[in-house]
């Protein structure tokens, strides 16, 4: 009962306000136009950000499973998000896409450049994006090395995908 008598209370109030609306409509207008060129000079110095996203889709068969099948334990990955990103954020791949991106043309330090791949990691994204994807996301300022970034950490976490699986195949045969 309650609820009606609201809801029948504005209903009630939405002439009046109509009626305001038109006696007050330069104010109004003055104040949305105040409004729309605040955010519109916030959105001309906000700092611009780009981000990229590539999808990499992780495929589980074994080569040689059936070859081996009774005779060695072949090994089963299940979250392959988590390994993606200990690939990722190792101080290897960091290392080249710090180099690739520009970062260490100034010649940092040791410190600076420990902070730089810290910076780096924050800035990359790991999840994953369904039954054996996984998506890797990276966001910057400068648009190129953003796209740059983003398809380096891909073709980086591949080539380890690969040769880890090249390992796992010797080992298995040896």
């Amino acid at each position: 009962m309650e609820q009606k008598s609201v809801a029948l209370d504005v209903l009630q109030q939405l002439p009046v306000v109509a009626g305001e609306a038109r006696r007050l409509r330069m104010p109004m207008a003055a104040l949305f136009a105040v409004f729309a060129l605040i955010a519109l000079g916030l959105g001309a110095v906000w700092p611009k950000t780009y981000v990229s996203h590539t999808t990499v889709l992780v495929q589980e068969d074994n080569i040689i499973q059936p070859l081996m099948e009774g005779r060695a334990v072949a090994t089963g990955v299940v979250d392959h998000s988590r390994i993606a990103r200990e690939v990722i954020h190792s101080r290897r791949i960091l290392a080249a896409v710090l180099e690739e991106g520009g970062w260490l043309a100034a010649k940092p330090g040791p410190a600076e450049q420990e902070r730089l791949a810290e910076d780096l990691k924050s800035s990359i994204q790991v999840r994953g994006g369904g039954e054996n994807l996984i998506e890797i996301s990276y966001r910057d300022s400068d648009p190129d090395r953003t796209f740059r970034v983003t398809r380096m950490l891909a073709d980086m976490f591949i080539a380890e995908s690969l040769a880890a699986k090249e390992r796992e195949s010797r080992e298995a045969y040896e």
